[in-house]
């Protein structure tokens, strides 16, 4: 039986036993207090609206990153022509900057496969997709005043691993 990887609806990652897998509906309003604050507008209802479009595109659009079984982390990845984006990815506040956020990254390429990967940020996460071998595309102004910038990451390419991501 074969497995194909880019397909796999899980990640467990082995040391810390974070676990990446699509998020059940249940479980939206709480992943939409997470992405509040990487939607732009930095709210829950900007947030769920972002959930409500992935999930338009299939129930495994919508990824939860789960540290002993509570929920700490989420993002959503839409397609988007013939590339993917990454709209919205965000870690709890108690537990960034520990590798959690680069775990989704890297599973959102994984689960990208051949096709290019895409996300907008903001200044403060710029530095993390540049880090982790996104280059930086575009710029503008979001209506809010503050500047976004889009960001891609195209497969296959060497850079792009956990050691410098």
């Amino acid at each position: 039986m074969s497995f194909d990887l880019h397909s796999a609806p899980y990640f467990t990652d082995p040391d810390t036993g974070f676990e990446l897998r699509p998020l059940p509906a249940s479980d939206d309003d709480f992943a939409a207090q997470i992405l509040a604050d990487a939607t732009g507008e930095g709210t829950e209802e900007a947030a769920r609206i972002r959930i409500e479009q992935a999930r338009a595109g299939g129930s495994d659009r919508v990824i939860g990153g789960w540290l002993n079984d509570n929920l700490i982390a989420a993002y959503t990845l839409e397609r988007d022509g013939m590339a993917n984006q990454i709209v919205v990815i965000a870690v709890t506040q108690a537990f960034r900057r520990q590798g959690y956020g680069r775990m989704m990254l890297l599973d959102a390429l994984r689960r990208s496969g051949r096709r290019p990967l895409t996300a907008e940020t903001d200044d403060d996460a710029l530095g993390f997709y540049k880090a982790c071998g996104f280059k930086m595309v575009g710029r503008r102004k979001h209506p809010s005043g503050v500047f976004r910038y889009r960001v891609g990451w195209h497969a296959p390419r060497t850079g792009a691993t956990e050691e410098n991501c």
